[in-house]
């Protein structure tokens, strides 16, 4: 049962934490839960090493002007790729180039509209399209978005910021109420899935956020960046999962779900104690999508989506995309 516990932890994306606490509580672990959470420490003190060095590199540059996001989780977790983003969207290109300079130790891997992914040099041999493994991948964002959809408008995030010390150099991320909005609309659109790792990160996140006094600063950015219904969403299955799981519900939850408008919101057909990761339905998936229409930044980049959908085969793209999103089904597991 533990072997198979193991497993279902890190494909929900939280066999880190769940390795970690087997550890610290003295639990007997197998031999295959020993040698998974063996290589999962490894693959996170390598991917450090290659966040510190994507942080360095960046930083001679443009300190100040960047920062990760979707990335540094407030527990142990397995890490995936690492994505980042400069305030400013004119800087993306400038920013990608020092990277890739000769001295700059990554590699341009594949350029998507809104982003360009690059491997670091390490990873050379070891990585393909699949992003099989985390560690190596580098997102490098435009702004946060899905094809030519930004989610979240870049220069309303810049003085929401703070620095998490790995392997003692400073790190810019998001500072909570930020960087839940970010994870929670990304969860719902365009991962259309609700996962474990979810729910502990809107478990940890609200205690950090009623530690530093910032409750309703996450309401405001929720209508600042119009994400009140994707981040809702995320609230809704977070209750769900403590009344069944625990007998019991969180006042935090309640309380922002009134100010956010959706007291009432309910996702039909979410088993609590079902099967995870949870495929979300597509009335939510689109929903989320429409919901964020009233953002100029993200009307106009959704016009900009319609306008490169003329080409036949972007269009035909965009149609597999969708089918597979809304009509085939399947979540995102770890790998």
């Amino acid at each position: 049962m533990l072997e198979d516990a193991t497993e279902f932890a890190f494909k929900s994306r939280v066999g880190l934490l769940f390795l970690d606490e087997c550890v610290n509580r003295g639990v007997a672990l197998g031999p295959k839960a020993l040698e998974l959470h063996g290589s999962l420490m490894a693959r996170r003190r390598e991917t450090d090493r290659v966040v510190v060095k994507l942080a360095r590199k960046l930083d001679e540059v443009a300190k100040g002007d960047w920062v990760l996001f979707k990335s540094i989780k407030p527990f142990a977790s397995t890490p995936n790729d690492t994505d980042w983003f400069p305030f400013e969207a004119r800087r993306h290109q400038e920013l990608v180039d020092h990277l890739c300079a000769p001295n700059g130790g990554f590699k341009w891997m594949e350029t998507a509209p809104r982003q360009t992914t690059l491997i670091e040099e390490g990873g050379t041999g070891l990585t393909d399209t699949t992003k099989k493994g985390g560690v190596y991948y580098i997102d490098c964002y435009v702004a946060p978005s899905t094809d030519y959809f930004i989610y979240l408008d870049p220069r309303r995030m810049r003085n929401f910021t703070e620095t998490i010390d790995i392997e003692g150099y400073k790190i810019p991320i998001l500072q909570p109420h930020a960087e839940m909005t970010a994870m929670m609309f990304h969860t719902v659109f365009p991962e259309k899935s609700f996962t474990i790792e979810a729910y502990y990160l809107v478990k940890r996140y609200l205690d950090l956020m009623e530690e530093r006094g910032t409750l309703d600063a996450f309401v405001d950015m929720c209508r600042d960046q119009k994400v009140e219904y994707a981040c809702a969403v995320n609230l809704v299955l977070t209750r769900g999962i403590d009344l069944a799981q625990f007998g019991q519900t969180d006042p935090r939850i309640t309380r922002i779900l009134a100010k956010l408008g959706h007291a009432d919101l309910v996702v039909q057909g979410f088993d609590p104690a079902g099967a995870f990761p949870y495929e979300l339905p597509a009335k939510v998936f689109w929903w989320a999508f429409l919901s964020k229409q009233r953002d100029r930044t993200s009307f106009l980049s959704t016009l900009k989506q319609f306008a490169h959908m003329l080409n036949p085969i972007f269009f035909a793209d965009v149609l597999r995309i969708v089918y597979r999103r809304t009509i085939r089904g399947g979540v995102y597991e770890q790998n």
